[in-house]
């Protein structure tokens, strides 16, 4: 493989990695993104079974739950782009072989994103109820969804460091240690749920409040655990006592390459508020419908995850050696991998909508709430090849560094394709004398999500063409 930079076009489709070239790229694919599949998928069960508990407290508690941690995910968003920026600086400082700059980064991440997530968590306390309010919550929603959203921002500093240091660590290779860290957080999540939702093992039934502690308490040991691993200098990266102030340089490094995944992540998050402010014309059971379906989307997104962590970590360790065709290699493999693997979770997808355990599950929900979780499982299923594509591309210019783009086409595919063809889809058709939903099915606004997807993929594979990813200065 040549190491020299070249500035033609990169072709998407053909390579001479054949062999044991090829079988080198799968396996440092395999080895980096089934720790991550598996951290993903844990996660995606732990959220099936804490929504299944908050379930039992009946739909508008289930509601201001699931649109609670929307916008948590949304505030989050904004403090994880400093974790982009830790992984993407730490893959290409170990791929150049520079070990130091690489403990340094992950020293900066954690001190600028804790800071970070201190002054956003406090500044959107005051904003839950307006939040609630804004996306046509009824006041009942709101009130139950205040509570959990006040315990959840006031935890975000304790759950900050965990979250850097395990970014770090994914951007030097180590994939193993947050996923085994992640187990145990995970087991504690569904035990504290279990225990503050409901009121067992001698606690009090907290109900909504109950959820967010759950999640707290669960984050803080990933924190504490992932902390005490490193310090013990049980990780790739050696544990360091000195460098732990301000370096206000690689501070602006993290913030440069970050802060367009802060805006795409924010955009998506804002677009998909957005897009819920839609869904909620139909009603609550759609609604419910909808929150279900997304738990058992997060479910078999898992493998595009894992690829997508494996391919950021990859291209950015290529870039840092200067194997600038072995980074289009891992872009195009890994694409295609990325395509077929969710391909394969799609017709899983299909099959869950039929099966039993889709009721049993979430037995407090509807029967027309879940009627409506089938149609949007399928409608997904679907188009569960283009996240692949997607997610792998996002990925792979993340590691480069070159985070501005998938920004762009985040952005325009949100709010060009899904959003903007939703909102025309219900103006279009408004609702009918005597009733409040949009004459048109719920099917056709969901359906909005294959036009997203295929702007997403139209825009970051021109980047990927283009070959410019691989000049991107960090």
């Amino acid at each position: 493989m040549s190491d020299e930079l070249s500035s033609s076009h990169v072709d998407l489709f053909h390579d001479g990695l054949r062999g044991p070239e090829l079988r080198s790229l799968y396996r440092e694919m395999w080895r980096l993104g089934w720790p991550a599949f598996v951290s993903q998928l844990l996660q995606s069960v732990v959220m099936i079974i804490s929504r299944t508990i908050v379930g039992q407290l009946g739909e508008q508690a289930y509601n201001s739950v699931n649109i609670g941690v929307q916008v948590f995910i949304l505030i989050m968003t904004v403090i994880a782009a400093v974790g982009v920026g830790a992984t993407a600086l730490v893959a290409q400082a170990w791929g150049a072989g520079d070990k130091a700059r690489a403990g340094r980064v992950m020293q900066q991440s954690v001190i600028f994103g804790t800071g970070l997530s201190v002054v956003i968590g406090l500044a959107a306390v005051p904003l839950t109820t307006w939040l609630y309010r804004v996306l046509g919550a009824d006041a009942a929603t709101a009130a139950q969804g205040e509570v959990f959203l006040h315990w959840m921002l006031l935890a975000m500093p304790l759950m900050a460091p965990g979250f850097f240091l395990a970014a770090a660590l994914r951007g030097a290779g180590d994939t193993r240690t947050p996923m085994l860290v992640g187990l145990v957080m995970g087991g504690l999540s569904v035990f504290f749920s279990w225990a503050f939702i409901l009121g067992r093992a001698g606690f009090p039934a907290m109900g909504v409040k109950g959820a967010a502690l759950a999640i707290d308490a669960s984050f803080l040991a990933f924190t504490l655990i992932i902390a005490v691993v490193y310090l013990l200098n049980r990780t790739i990266l050696p544990a360091r006592r000195e460098g732990w102030k301000p370096d206000w340089k690689t501070g602006a490094a993290l913030f440069r390459i970050g802060a367009p995944s802060a805006g795409e992540w924010l955009s998506f998050q804002l677009g998909f508020l957005v897009y819920i402010f839609v869904i909620y014309r139909y009603g609550h059971a759609p609604v419910a419908g909808y929150f279900t379906g997304i738990t058992i989307l997060a479910l078999a997104q898992t493998p595009g995850f894992g690829i997508q962590g494996a391919v950021t970590t990859m291209v950015g360790q290529a870039l840092g050696a200067k194997k600038f065709d072995y980074a289009e290699s891992v872009f195009r493999r890994c694409t295609s991998a990325g395509m077929w693997v969710c391909a394969a979770m799609g017709v899983l997808m299909i099959g869950a909508s039929y099966s039993p355990l889709l009721p049993l599950s979430f037995s407090e929900l509807s029967a027309k709430a879940l009627q409506h979780t089938r149609v949007y499982i399928l409608l997904t299923a679907f188009a569960m090849p283009f996240m692949g594509i997607a997610f792998t591309q996002a990925g792979g210019l993340r590691g480069a560094g070159d985070t501005v783009w998938p920004f762009i086409a985040t952005t325009l595919g949100v709010y060009g394709g899904r959003v903007a063809a939703a909102f025309l889809l219900v103006t279009l058709f408004p609702p009918p004398a005597g009733s409040v939903a949009p004459a048109i099915d719920i099917f056709w606004v969901w359906s909005t999500m294959f036009l997203d997807f295929f702007i997403r993929i139209a825009v970051m594979g021109l980047r990927v063409r283009s070959g410019r990813w691989k000049t991107v200065k960090v």
